[in-house]
């Protein structure tokens, strides 16, 4: 029982902390909404203009502006309040959503309604996401970083999963107005959840223009070995979440399967980041977070390897599995360490970092994917993939020196 208790999640930062209690909250029900638009906007787009290349200039403007968003929202949450700067960008979002719902109900919907709502999601989204990051710290001690990392990563892999699917029924019995009504109505649970929070603004604010902040968030990170270190590493993990894109040549021409086997692969990853999140206690504890991050890069870069080693589906289920499982823990101890060794004068522009390396990982990750894909038979594909991770992580295993050496358990009064 007793290493049961270390490997289960921590759930307490649920249990002492009320204000996480909301933030938790109000993250778990945005993701069950924004879940309904993942599948609600392109399939409208679609049905509007007939056309995929439509479809994806939506996501495009979507992914561009929440890029670009979440460096201005590092910037204001390090000169503003940030829970109201969370309120108000959750708050236009809710408001996009309900124009997003009666255009939907409109004889003639307009796809420059679309577009617009698109826009503001994205610039919201951004902002939001970022402030909210720099917002945890200021609510749980120290040593409960890797727990609250870990239920905000298990709270986004379990939203990934169901949100979507909710939303295709939802869809199904009322249609993508319906959808749309959803996502603004949890939107409002969500800023209300936010307005219960204490003010929270930061301990010291910079002189200096917003470009200037921005520059100096990246100097400030260049000039810390651990934090650089870490994020360092976290765009390694980008170049290995374009995963996706070799699954269903490899499933088709390598493993001869179907549809519901090319989900089953898509699913996998998932399945292994829940559990991944389900057995983080031992997050808490450690003091070699550094070593950690190291370790847990080269289990999800050997998933990726292992999956493709042999045509076969359990095989290949199995190290996509292994692949989420280590990618999410390592994203856990990363949080962590980041959280641990940011100085609250810089938490939002640290997060902008961050939250940049999530929205553009996909794009990054796809890109070397397909490079890969064209280099060698798809049937070595997921194992080159693979091999590349290996090799960058060993990498910067012998580079990053100051990472390797953390000691987490000797630098505690180091607290920033």
């Amino acid at each position: 029982m007793a290493l049961i208790d270390k490997l289960v999640l921590d759930l307490d930062p649920l249990r002492t902390s009320r204000e996480f209690r909301y933030i938790f909250t109000a993250r778990v029900v945005s993701l069950f909404g924004l879940g309904f638009l993942v599948v609600a906007v392109p399939l409208q787009v679609y049905r509007l203009t007939g056309s995929t290349a439509q479809v994806a200039a939506v996501s495009a403007v979507l992914g561009v502006t929440t890029f670009a968003a979440t460096f201005a929202g590092g910037v204001l949450a390090d000169r503003y309040d940030r829970r109201r700067v969370i309120a108000l960008a959750r708050g236009t979002a809710g408001v996009a959503f309900a124009v997003l719902a009666v255009n939907a109900f409109l004889p003639d919907p307009k796809m420059w309604v679309v577009y617009v709502a698109a826009v503001i999601d994205g610039v919201c989204g951004g902002i939001s996401a970022t402030a909210l990051m720099a917002v945890t710290p200021s609510l749980l001690p120290r040593e409960k970083m890797a727990a609250a990392g870990a239920l905000m990563a298990l709270t986004g892999d379990l939203g990934a999963m169901i949100g979507p699917a909710l939303g295709g029924v939802v869809i199904a019995t009322g249609g993508v107005g319906v959808a749309y009504a959803l996502a603004a109505f949890t939107t409002a649970i969500t800023t209300f959840c936010i307005t219960r929070l204490p003010a929270l603004p930061p301990t010291h604010v910079a002189d200096e223009s917003p470009l200037r902040s921005v520059v100096s968030g990246f100097r400030y990170a260049a000039s810390n070995r651990v934090l650089g270190g870490v994020l360092v590493c976290g765009f390694v993990t980008m170049l290995l979440a374009g995963w996706s894109v070799l699954v269903p040549e490899y499933a088709t021409e390598v493993l001869g399967a179907g549809p519901s086997v090319v989900g089953l692969l898509y699913t996998a990853p998932a399945v292994g980041a829940v559990i991944g999140s389900l057995t983080s206690g031992w997050t808490g504890r450690l003091r070699r977070s550094g070593q950690a991050v190291f370790v847990l890069m080269a289990v999800s870069a050997a998933g990726l390897a292992g999956a493709g080693l042999t045509a076969t589906v359990a095989v290949a289920v199995i190290g996509l599995a292994a692949h989420g499982f280590g990618d999410a823990l390592t994203d856990i101890v990363r949080y962590a360490t980041v959280q641990k060794h940011t100085s609250d004068e810089y938490r939002g522009r640290i997060a902008a970092v961050w939250a940049a390396q999530v929205t553009a990982g996909a794009s990054v990750g796809a890109v070397v994917a397909g490079a890969v894909a064209t280099s060698v038979p798809i049937s070595a594909a997921l194992p080159a993939y693979g091999a590349v991770g290996l090799v960058v992580t060993a990498l910067l295993w012998t580079t990053l020196r100051t990472l390797r050496r953390l000691d987490e358990g000797s630098s505690l009064e180091r607290v920033v």
